[in-house]
């Protein structure tokens, strides 16, 4: 078979069309496998202040509550750099954004090894979110612009999986250098794995080729990946870029979610991020709630990190199979109310095996039906304004993450208990399922969950 259309052909070619068309090749493993690495860093770094919250509250002498609004400016962070850093990559480049990303992070890392005090923890944290959100967005937009429009969500997947391993590596911290080191450990590990990641991102990963194709057709390094891309075909000439008519604008595209037969699924659609995102945000005190209230030791919690990260995985692998199979309706609501169900199940089988079974059950479907909105939001959406609905569903669901530290801290404040804690994680994944049920009542989807991307 030919590499593409576009590339079999002589004269000048379409970007997109070319990009699109190519087969999947070791080019695409490389920039697949990379992408990986940076989201592994990447949540190893989001991640890190969860998995020592105890040993850092006892260190600093403050109660373990007292530190949630450190992991709220957190999430206030990871808004922020959504919203006013990452959109920085449409005018420096995606590439250079992601490098100067995570210079900042490893930075704000090792910064906070040295602070004494809660303010400057939550400043550090603040920093962390900020430049670390924009590096989720940049590397899955990079990884969607040079996959073959065949593999797109393959590739997208795959590379958003990449944070599960930082969550295993987060597990073998807490198992085996917690203890002996104390929670600074943690954050040297976070300051030190972006700094080592970052000269195999600066030779080995490409820039955006929509991106240089805007900016100088001519440019070196895109006649490099387009070659790359097609080994074999000589040299590759583009056709000038297609000139666009605008129509509004960017505030035209986000009316445009409320337009007639859409207002209502949109607004269902945005409840149901802000549902699991508060679940997630509210899930960042299980470390805590598993050493202090279950009262697992570290190797145990330990292990409690790595079968959620370890069974995460395999929902995220194959909620798109289920979803092409069974269609989305079938699938992401009762995900989500199976993953409320075995949140309960946690505190009323702790500590013994029964709490591990449900914890493995809970993020299976959780992390599951969590790719699963972002596979109905891609589908909802026409083309035209699909990554503006996308992201301002995200967008909603990031927001409501600031409150959802507050809200898992409830039942310590209030001392309910293990079983108070995780109702209380329950009922946003089951408010997620009904919200979500409805909306595919009111729009019925096809079944292309995992293919929305192309």
């Amino acid at each position: 078979m030919a590499q593409s259309d576009e590339a079999a052909r002589t004269g000048p070619i379409d970007i997109e069309s070319f990009l699109d068309g190519v087969q999947f090749s070791p080019f695409h493993f490389r920039v697949m496998l990379i992408g990986a690495l940076v989201m592994m860093v990447d949540g190893f770094d989001l991640g890190v202040l969860s998995w020592v919250l105890p040993k850092v509250s006892d260190d600093f002498g403050v109660t373990r509550t007292s530190l949630t609004w450190v992991l709220s400016t957190q999430q206030a962070g990871m808004v922020l750099g959504a919203y006013l850093i990452a959109p920085i990559a449409d005018q420096i480049g995606r590439k250079r954004l992601l490098l100067l990303c995570l210079l900042a992070v490893s930075a704000s890392c090792f910064v906070t090894i040295f602070v004494n005090s809660v303010l400057a923890l939550a400043i550090c944290r603040l920093v962390t979110g900020m430049f670390a959100s924009a590096v989720i967005a940049n590397m899955v937009a990079l990884a969607s612009e040079l996959a073959p429009a065949r593999r797109r969500s393959t590739m997208v997947t795959m590379v958003l999986a990449g944070s599960m391993p930082g969550a295993i590596l987060g597990s073998a911290m807490q198992a085996f250098l917690l203890n002996q080191h104390g929670w600074h450990i943690a954050f040297w590990i976070g300051a030190g794995l972006p700094l080592l990641l970052l000269p195999v991102m600066l030779f080995f990963l490409p820039e955006s080729p929509k991106f240089l194709a805007a900016r100088n057709p001519s440019d070196p390094r895109l006649l490099r990946t387009l070659e790359a891309l097609a080994p074999g075909q000589g040299t590759i000439e583009l056709a000038p870029p297609q000139a666009r008519t605008a129509k509004g604008g960017s505030v035209a595209l986000v009316r445009e979610l409320f337009a007639p037969g859409l207002a209502l699924p949109t607004i269902l659609l945005w409840l149901a991020f802000i549902s699991s995102f508060g679940f997630i945000s509210a899930a960042l005190w299980k470390t805590t709630v598993f050493h202090d209230l279950i009262g697992l030791d570290w190797k145990q919690v330990g292990i409690t990190t790595a079968l959620g990260t370890g069974f995460g995985a395999v929902g995220m692998v194959t909620i798109g199979m289920m979803i092409d199979r069974f269609g989305f309706r079938a699938i992401v609501p009762t995900y989500f109310v199976i993953a409320s169900m075995a949140a309960v199940g946690m505190a009323l089988f702790a500590p013994g095996w029964g709490m591990y079974v449900a914890l493995a059950i809970n993020a299976t479907m959780q992390h599951a039906a969590h790719a699963g909105l972002a596979s109905i939001a891609s589908t909802l959406y026409p083309t035209r304004n699909r990554a503006t609905g996308v992201g301002w569903a995200y967008g909603a669901g990031r927001a409501a993450s600031i409150v959802g530290p507050m809200y898992g801290a409830l039942a310590l404040e209030h001392h309910w208990g293990a079983l108070g804690y995780f109702f209380l994680l329950a009922a946003p994944l089951a408010s997620a399922g009904i919200v979500i049920w409805l909306l595919l009542t009111v729009k019925p989807l096809a079944r292309v969950g995992h293919v929305a991307g192309h």
